[in-house]
């Protein structure tokens, strides 16, 4: 079964740590995010073993890729906890953001069709956690 979302703390890490704590918890090798972000993996590498810092457009891309703040990735509070989705989950959404408001309404309707028979067949099965 897929864990869809994971909790990773992001205090008490260095900028370089963080990003590879991130890319680490979303499940992707070094290729695979340097790929969504548009740069070299070799820029990548740099960036994880603290030789380079990011610029400002690879800091947002980084933000846009993991679903992060630059204050999670910046600062260091004991607030930054970031959930992790599961990847490819996350990449379906986006890909919903993009369908015009009929197909959106169309998709919905067959969720949460399926959420309801999900629901009625546990309620029959007798687990009843709503």
């Amino acid at each position: 079964m897929l864990n869809l979302q994971t909790k990773i703390k992001l205090y008490n890490m260095k900028f370089n740590e963080k990003i590879k704590a991130l890319r680490k918890a979303a499940d992707m090798n070094q290729q695979e995010l340097a790929d969504k972000i548009n740069i070299h993996v070799t820029h990548l590498s740099k960036m994880e073993n603290g030789h380079l810092i990011p610029s400002i457009d690879i800091l947002q891309r980084l933000m846009k890729a993991f679903g992060v703040s630059a204050d999670q990735l910046l600062n260091d509070s004991k607030n930054s906890i970031v959930d992790i989705q599961n990847r490819e989950l996350n990449e379906q959404l986006m890909l919903i953001n993009q369908l015009d408001d009929d197909e959106k309404n169309a998709l919905i309707k067959i969720i949460n069709s399926m959420l309801t028979k999900k629901r009625m067949k546990d309620l029959l099965d007798g687990k009843t956690n709503y």
